[in-house]
């Protein structure tokens, strides 16, 4: 009995203990705030210097206000107007000399340009070129194991199919003249004999024969100028408008140029003759 009384004084007494150290736990970690030192964020002197400056700026804000105000209600105490009378009498500097000059020398180099594109001439003769695809023909012909299949070809172009025309269509034909002279030297190069076919393109031959006709009040192609030629090959003619590749016109007036009435005739043969303006029939021609 006395044996436990004891044990249950001693548990008490364990207890008590327990409760008071609980009660005066020590923390093992400092969660505490840190110090602040209000001296190095609140400094009156620095606020009390930013507090006398905005009310500087604010009082000049309103003096300028208040002058503004002045200027704008009595139009100012001087008048720095000028008037249209003295305008005329001040002389203002500018390049306009400077620059007159600068455009007469660009436009003197845009002729001599012009001047050269227009009397440019290939590098490469043109017989030379042929000597090289004669030779270029018998060197294929000779490493060929088929060189009786490049002796048959009457042309080596495969656009070029046939010259002739179909032998269902009936022919009518006529002709046209004109005469082309050497303004530069003043002197006459020949008379072009131009056969049209009237009864396959009517209306084409129509318009070439009127633009061929010196005719005092409408257009025609006397005066106008081969504005390209390329040797060998092609030349350009016929510009009514502008003289310079650059128009088209039809002979008909109120009309501008017509479509293609047909594509009986080919244009693939030497001293061929075709009247064109970008993709449409007018007054240009080209001549083979």
């Amino acid at each position: 009995m006395q044996s436990r009384l004891a044990r249950k004084v001693s548990q008490e007494d364990m207890y008590r203990q327990h409760r008071n150290n609980i009660r005066n736990a020590k923390p093992k970690v400092d969660n505490k705030s840190p110090s602040l030192k209000v001296t190095a964020y609140y400094k009156p002197g620095v606020i009390e210097g930013n507090a006398a400056q905005l009310a500087q700026i604010e009082d000049d804000n309103f003096k300028l206000i208040t002058h503004i105000n002045t200027i704008y209600r009595t139009q100012g105490k001087t008048d720095c107007f000028r008037s249209k009378l003295s305008n005329s009498k001040i002389k203002v500097k500018n390049n306009e000399a400077n620059n007159i000059k600068l455009n007469e020398a660009k436009l003197k180099e845009n002729f001599e340009l012009l001047d050269r594109i227009i009397h440019v001439k290939p590098q490469v003769d043109f017989n030379e070129m042929e000597e090289h695809y004669k030779k270029q023909v018998e060197l294929i012909m000779l490493m060929s194991k088929f060189p009786e299949s490049y002796k048959k070809k009457k042309y080596h172009d495969p656009l070029i199919i046939s010259t002739e025309l179909p032998k269902s269509i009936r022919i009518k034909k006529s002709k046209c003249y004109l005469d082309i002279k050497d303004l530069t030297e003043n002197r006459t190069l020949g008379r072009m004999t131009i056969e049209v076919y009237d009864s396959v393109v009517p209306k084409t031959t129509g318009n070439f024969k009127m633009l061929c006709q010196q005719r005092s009040d409408d257009l025609d192609y006397s005066g106008t100028q081969i504005f390209r030629i390329v040797p060998g090959l092609f030349c350009l003619a016929g510009d009514v408008e502008y003289s310079i590749g650059l128009g088209g016109l039809s002979a008909t007036k109120g009309e501008r140029y017509f479509n293609d009435e047909n594509y009986a005739l080919s244009h693939n043969a030497p001293g061929t003759n075709l009247q064109y303006y970008y993709g449409f029939l007018g007054d240009r021609f080209s001549n083979d």
